[in-house]
């Protein structure tokens, strides 16, 4: 059975075996994890193997006021209330039998998880207005953040959503868990969005060390920008612009290939730059040049 994504990581690995079997079945899955450790791109991924052509709707939990989801999820029909005009799907109906996305679904109220639950139980829902229900077939992947756990046990989310939820409930590990993950996702990524563009050895070091808290979305940011920002081929320690702490990578990186002095020098003033929060004026008063030299020397000049 084919994993639904590659990656260097034990957990990483087991999860997108789990999620490969049950990628074809109705089970609904909940996919637990930080922003941006790719929530949405595998729900993605599993609708396209288990129900392609089919409709794929997202819904942002956590951006529709309380009074609002029913409206939002069930629709209404034409004479629904005075102002209804015509008949409105709502994103239940939108779904059909493709597959359902129920994004930040742990930031819900009680009451709004308890409209959730109800058709999920009962397989079926009312539009406003509707004297008849509605079948809903879609399958449903729900994403929720961290910390679900402690919600569930506080009482601030309901266990039998849960248990409705999480057919399979898969937890992603964060970028700083699975560091064999990110050169290899880097050269990928620039190899798609910069065909022809490099890391140099030290800016490997530097994305080694640095811990992403945004995980790979603020991994791709970065380097998106950085080869925007790079003035040949080769993307640097200079283009990465991360901070300080994760720069005592790059003098290990320097020495293991003999790097030279005008490299060096042009490192270490990169490095300055940074301590002093990206002040140019200060940076250049510490390492005794001009601003124009260092303006220079960030351009890669």
């Amino acid at each position: 059975m084919t994993p639904l994504f590659a990656s260097a990581n034990d957990q990483a690995r087991r999860l997108a075996r789990e999620l490969a079997r049950y990628a074809t079945t109705p089970l609904p899955l909940l996919l637990e994890g930080e922003t941006g450790t790719g929530k949405s791109f595998l729900a993605r991924r599993i609708h396209r193997r288990s129900r392609p052509g089919k409709p794929f709707v997202v819904v942002d939990c956590g951006a529709i006021p309380e009074t609002l989801l029913p409206a939002e999820l069930f629709g209404h029909t034409a004479t629904a209330f005075t102002d209804a005009g015509r008949e409105r799907k709502g994103w239940l109906a939108l779904a059909k039998d493709g597959t359902l996305v129920l994004d930040r679904v742990d930031a819900l109220s009680p009451a709004s998880q308890a409209v959730l639950l109800r058709f999920l139980e009962e397989g079926r829902f009312f539009p406003l207005g509707a004297a008849s229900p509605r079948p809903f077939s879609a399958r449903v992947i729900a994403l929720a953040g961290p910390g679900l756990g402690a919600k569930l046990e506080e009482g601030s989310f309901r266990s039998d959503l849960y248990h409705r939820l999480a057919g399979f409930h898969g937890q992603l590990p964060p970028l700083r868990q699975r560091r064999e993950d990110i050169l290899p996702h880097a050269r990928a990524f620039l190899a798609k969005k910069a065909p022809g563009f490099s890391l140099a050895a030290e800016a490997e070091a530097l994305l080694l060390a640095y811990p992403w808290p945004g995980n790979f979305r603020e991994l791709e940011a970065v380097l998106h920008r950085a080869a925007l920002r790079a003035r040949g081929s080769v993307v640097g320690v200079g283009e990465l612009e991360l901070p300080l702490f994760s720069w005592d990578a790059v003098i290990p990186a320097l020495a293991q290939r003999r790097a030279s002095m005008e490299e060096a020098s042009k490192l270490y003033a990169l490095f300055v730059l940074a301590a002093e929060g990206g002040n140019v004026s200060r940076a250049a008063k510490v390492l005794g040049v001009s601003r124009r030299t260092l303006i220079r020397l960030r351009r890669g000049r």
